[in-house]
């Protein structure tokens, strides 16, 4: 369950320092350690907004 939680809280945009807080992580750089597959969505998000700011 603590995995599926952080999973859907990242995947549903809630920031790395927030998710860190609540799995009582002490660095947010853990939670990107073990989470770092529910980002995919966001990655994907991030390339298409700045691919199509370059469009012209």
């Amino acid at each position: 369950m603590r995995h599926t939680n952080a999973s859907l809280l990242i995947a549903n945009g809630t920031d790395v320092a927030t998710v860190a807080g609540l799995l009582g992580h002490s660095q947010p750089s853990t939670t990107l350690d073990i989470y770092t597959h529910a980002f995919d969505k966001n990655k994907q998000a991030a390339s298409r907004a700045l691919q199509e700011g370059l469009e012209i």
